[in-house]
């Protein structure tokens, strides 16, 4: 009878192909850039978020559109 073929030592022997043994989807949180954003408060909660330079000019076009309402609302003695 034939004798089996005897293998070399595990550390003399080639590894093995890899093998997947799990795929799956996982939540990873990443630290996100902290960008300042200019923010004008008013009363009674009204705010603007500018978000950067680019959105000055239109931030400013809106304040002096809303201060101008006020004062034609509060010269007139309306109510808001």
């Amino acid at each position: 009878m034939a004798k089996k073929p005897t293998q070399p030592p595990k550390s003399s022997r080639r590894p093995g192909r890899r093998v997947c043994e799990s795929v799956h989807f996982a939540e990873v949180e990443f630290a996100r850039p902290v960008t300042p954003r200019l923010v004008v408060q008013f009363s009674e909660g009204l705010s603007i978020l500018v978000e950067d330079s680019s959105a000055v000019d239109l931030a400013a076009e809106f304040i002096a559109a809303f201060r101008s309402f006020e004062n034609r609302i509060h010269d007139q003695g309306g109510a808001r």
